[in-house]
């Protein structure tokens, strides 16, 4: 039986290979039509406007004829700038660019790959994104093959639990695979994909949760996603000077 290791996530910078377009590449990058495809490439370098047929594709399926596609699309911006200009729009999902000092990362023993935790846009919900990357490479991979994650079961005293680090005397005791439990799915797989692009996968999981990863031949490796601040403000019990 193979002994089980614990640890927690730090805030690293993880370099990549990959990087948005600079000026005076020789590609350029393709010409937003619309003002929603605009705003996007400003906050992802990555993003990929539609071209003119698929726009004029959105544009007819909203209800647009040849004679009105103009007045659709000057309509459409209107919206879209009044969205920009209340609040804008959340982006989830959207991996790492080089560099980011907000991204925490884990290493995987004996292997070439760590483990990338950054927010991603999940704060909403209380979650991180999470992939794989070759620090050999440099790049994001899928899940590596005979590799899977799992929700960890924990056995923890009152008052410690999801969003608490794991007491360093309790840890290698008291993480154990949930029973019964299936492996966490990415998004790509849950949404049904059997092709995932190289370096795409990803998973958004609570903050806090412990996971544990298996790997065939590798003993099982427990890690905790990281934590945020909590957003209220409460005041803490202090001991020494009794008022009572």
């Amino acid at each position: 039986m193979f002994p089980e290791i614990i640890v927690q996530p730090i805030a690293t910078q993880v370099q990549s290979e990959s990087r948005p377009p600079q000026e005076g590449d020789t590609q350029t990058r393709p010409v937003a039509l619309c003002k929603f495809d605009e705003h996007m490439m400003s906050l992802v370098p990555t993003y990929k406007p539609l071209n003119q047929q698929e726009l004029r594709d959105f544009l007819t399926l909203s209800g647009a004829t040849e004679d009105t596609m103009d007045q659709y699309l000057q309509a459409y911006n209107r919206r879209m700038e009044y969205k920009i200009q209340h609040g804008g729009f959340r982006v989830i999902g959207v991996k790492p660019q080089p560099g980011d000092p907000n991204v925490y990362t884990v290493r995987v023993p004996d292997s070439p790959y760590v483990l990338r935790m950054w927010t991603g846009g999940m704060d909403y919900w209380g979650q991180f994104c999470l992939d794989f990357f070759d620090v050999e490479r440099k790049v994001p991979v899928n899940l590596p093959a005979g590799y899977a994650l799992y929700p960890a079961a924990t056995t923890m005293p009152p008052g410690i639990g999801a969003g608490h680090p794991f007491p360093a005397r309790l840890a290698r005791a008291n993480v154990q695979p949930l029973q019964r439990s299936y492996p966490l799915g990415s998004w790509e797989r849950n949404m049904g994909m059997t092709s995932i692009p190289d370096g795409e996968e990803k998973w958004a999981i609570p903050e806090g949760m412990p996971v544990m990863l298996r790997r065939d031949g590798h003993p099982d490796f427990t890690f905790q996603m990281p934590t945020r601040p909590p957003a209220m403000v409460v005041v803490q019990p202090q001991r020494g000077i009794p008022y009572y």
